[in-house]
């Protein structure tokens, strides 16, 4: 086994714990919304179960969707990134800059994205 190949299983599992980890932080965001912006609750939900389904497809070694859980990791990064910057969907303004959730959230991001890549780049 090279060296490229053998990284490949590691940041797999890695990065399904991570993403489970990011699903319980927005499960926690998504009830504590729910009362006050049922949509977004709702929203941080489905893109939790979404995390989950990911982290399901790196443990089972799918690597024909391996692409799109990264992209799904990029989308999450890239909207984080623009509702602090421009209004954001649905609520209209942009959201509070830097919080607790914030902060873990981006360096979660951008670790999922680098093993993420990892993994899919190292699938044969």
């Amino acid at each position: 086994m090279n060296g490229v190949s053998s990284i490949g299983k590691p940041s797999r599992i890695v990065t399904s714990a991570l993403l489970v980890i990011w699903a319980g932080i927005h499960f926690t965001l998504g009830e504590g919304l729910l009362a006050r912006l049922p949509l977004v609750g709702e929203f941080f939900f489905v893109d939790s179960v979404i995390a989950i389904v990911g982290a399901i497809v790196l443990i089972a070694g799918l690597r024909v969707l391996y692409l799109p859980v990264l992209v799904y990791a990029w989308i999450n990064y890239l909207l984080l990134t623009e509702s602090r910057i421009l209004p954001a969907p649905i609520l209209g303004e942009p959201l509070p800059a830097i919080n607790e959730y914030v902060i873990g959230t981006f360096v979660l991001d951008i670790v999922i994205i680098v093993l993420a890549t990892m993994a899919w780049l190292t699938s044969k």
